[in-house]
This record gives C-alpha cells, sequence and structure tokens, in this order.
C-alpha cells in the first residue's frame, strides 16, 4: 500500500523556521524547552540572550550562538521532545511506553485511534504522528481546561490537521 505524500500536512524537518513555529530549544542534555517564535521574542538563559529574529531562515538542528557567545540547538518539536518539554498537567507516558503502546496495538498510517483522557497530550501527539498523514485521533477528556491546552499543543506541534478532540461541554470539534 502506498500512502498519499501530504507535504502541506506535516513538519519538515528540512524547512527554515519562520515566525510562529513552535521551537525546542535545546541547552543541555537536561535542559530543553518549548519556544513559539515571536518577532520581538528573546529567549534568556544562563548561556545568554537569543533574539528570535536570528533564528528565522535558518534549519531545524541549527546551532545558534548568543551575545555572551554561549550556544543552544533549535529542534523540531517531534512527539518525542514534546514530550520531554510539555507542562505536565496530569500523569503522562514516556517515550519507551508510547512506543510501546504504539507498537502492540500496530497503530500505522491511515488508522483511526479513539483516545479516552487527553490528558497532557503526551501520547496524543505520538499518535497523531503515527497515524498520519490519512488516518485520524479522537480524543475525549472530561476536564475543559486540560483538553483545551492539549488541543493547543497538539496544533503547536503541526500534527492538528488529523487530531480531533471533544469534551464533555462540547461536540465533537476539528482542531
Amino acid at each position: 500500500m502506498v500512502l498519499r505524500d501530504l507535504p502541506d500536512k506535516k513538519l519538515s524537518f528540512n524547512r527554515a523556521i519562520k515566525y510562529g513555529d513552535l521551537v525546542i530549544v535545546y541547552e543541555k542534555h537536561d535542559a530543553m524547552k518549548a519556544v513559539k517564535v515571536s518577532e520581538d521574542g528573546v529567549l534568556q538563559n544562563r548561556f545568554g540572550a537569543f533574539k528570535h529574529s536570528d533564528w528565522i531562515g535558518k534549519s531545524f538542528g541549527s546551532k545558534v550562538f548568543g551575545h555572551k557567545g554561549g550556544f543552544v540547538y533549535l529542534l523540531a518539536p517531534t512527539p518525542e521532545l514534546w514530550t520531554l518539554v510539555l507542562s505536565h498537567r496530569t500523569q503522562i507516558l514516556y517515550i519507551a511506553d508510547i512506543s510501546f503502546v504504539i507498537m502492540y496495538l500496530e497503530i500505522v498510517p491511515g488508522c483511526l485511534v479513539l483516545e479516552s483522557g487527553t490528558g497532557s497530550g503526551s501520547l496524543t501527539t505520538s499518535l497523531a504522528r503515527a497515524v498520519a498523514p490519512t488516518g485520524h485521533v479522537f480524543t475525549f477528556d472530561f476536564h475543559e481546561q486540560r483538553a483545551a491546552s492539549a488541543s493547543a499543543s497538539v496544533g503547536l506541534c503541526n500534527f492538528g490537521h488529523n487530531f480531533h478532540h471533544w469534551s464533555s461541554e462540547n461536540s465533537l470539534s476539528v482542531i
């Protein structure tokens, strides 16, 4: 079976970073953070100040230098990295468990997945990538605020095209 390639529906690690992108900033092995690139944005950390405008046009994976001479790496928001940096609104599944679930359930591109309990969106983001480009993830969470935060997170990671969320307070909506 050959799946259609939908280039506008996937994150290309080769494309240039632009305003509005979510970037995982790798500072060191135990310090990463998710940053949404904005025109006037500046990331300040122990390695210096990094203007978002300096990131525009660079590829994911680029090493950028701050004004103090320190550096960080700008990484694409893969589900694996997202799991490591997301805000833990609930208990989350980590990479090893997520991999087992996807393999054991034989979740592949084109599958339809129903998830109960969106939580922080760690598993949801990985499921959305696993079923892409033609499959869909439908997820439910009774806690409206957590559900809205997880929906926004999945959209920022560029997996919103095959992600559908509903809660006890709304009907099914496509993100």
